[in-house]
């Protein structure tokens, strides 16, 4: 049987089926979505940042993180602060429920990331970390018309 070289199409496949899953897990642990578990790690590291940093970072529109970010804060897991600098700016600070969440969804995640693992060599997986870090590198940010 001829390997499928539809690289695109088993990527986009491939995502959809571990983010369903996840999503599944992660609902059932932590209470959020994968894409809302991406809000809070970010949150983690970058605590009080402005809505347009973390739509960059997650690289959603300014809509989609405001949804997000509005979800989340009826979620009791975050929730906008006034800058003390600028009463213009709003930060989105974790709560303790979102903290709380965030090590639950890690838990979740390094177990889905595990799994992925399981069945292949430590060289097959360093070399298939480099194809995807090589495809974020060469089309990250770029949108093409063709």
């Amino acid at each position: 049987m001829k390997p499928d070289d539809r690289l695109i199409f088993l990527l986009g496949q491939a995502r959809h089926h571990i983010y369903t899953s996840l999503d599944q897990a992660l609902l059932g642990r932590a209470g959020i979505t994968t894409a809302q578990a991406g809000a809070i790690f970010c949150l983690m590291k970058n605590d009080g940042c402005l809505l347009s940093q973390l739509s960059q970072w997650l690289m959603l529109d300014k809509s989609a993180i405001t949804g997000m970010v509005d979800r989340l804060e009826k979620k009791k897991m975050v929730e906008r602060r006034n800058d003390s600098s600028d009463r213009r700016v709003i930060r989105i600070h974790l709560t303790e429920a979102g903290r709380a969440a965030s090590a639950q969804a890690l838990t979740v995640v390094r177990k889905y990331n595990k799994a992925v693992k399981e069945g292949f060599s430590t060289k097959e997986i360093e070399t298939f970390g480099r194809v995807l870090q090589t495809i974020v590198r060469q089309y990250g940010g770029k949108a093409e018309n063709d």
